[in-house]
């Protein structure tokens, strides 16, 4: 996926997490169009028109859980890569992402540069 033509959108109720990602993929010089919604129907709105961006939402969103927000992005055509992340891994988040053919991976918040650089090479 050309990151510089379609958007890396990040999803998270946390404005700490959108400067910390965004200092990390400024760091690895990577040239990304960022997009970054601390609502759900706010990020929702925007994918309607980007089907094929790249998504990295937090597992726990303030208006709706990461699972009903899949339901709903693929729901409307969503044709790109979706991430989970979270704060604290429970095995059963981790058994239902793992057995979801939509979720592209799953990691431990905050993501590392590691993690970043596997994310956008996919």
């Amino acid at each position: 996926m050309n990151q510089s033509d379609n958007p890396l959108v990040v999803l998270d109720d946390d404005k700490i997490m959108h400067l910390l990602l965004r200092k990390r993929i400024n760091l690895l010089g990577i040239k990304s169009n960022l997009k970054f919604f601390d609502q759900a129907s706010e990020a929702l709105d925007f994918l309607a028109g980007t089907p094929k961006a790249l998504v990295i939402s937090d597992l726990n969103l303030g208006d709706m859980e990461a699972w009903e927000f899949l339901d709903s992005l693929f729901s409307q055509g969503f044709q790109g890569k979706f991430y989970l992340m979270t704060s604290s891994i429970i095995n059963s988040d981790l058994v239902r992402a793992n057995d979801d053919s939509r979720v592209s991976g799953f990691f431990e918040k905050p993501l590392t540069e590691d993690v970043l650089i596997q994310i956008l090479d996919a």
